[in-house]
């Protein structure tokens, strides 16, 4: 399930609300309790890689593939 999380600029209070996508309403404001100003939702770049052993089609061997020391690199 997704994390969504959200920051006060102000007083740096953080929340983390585990929520499915369905309940998560974007236009909902949520506000401090400290501060009782709205807060931030903080968003966060994921990164993913994709090493020896991933394959398009899920099926292909990871022993086919040339790894940059097996070609004399």
């Amino acid at each position: 399930m997704p994390q969504y999380e959200w920051v006060c600029d102000q007083c740096t209070y953080n929340v983390i609300a585990t929520m499915s996508m369905t309940e998560y309403d974007p236009k909902e404001k949520r506000s401090c309790p400290n501060c009782d100003i709205e807060v931030r939702r903080k968003i966060e770049s994921v990164g993913i890689s994709f090493g020896k052993g991933f394959f398009r089609d899920g099926y292909e061997s990871a022993n086919k593939v040339k790894t940059s020391t097996e070609d004399g690199e």
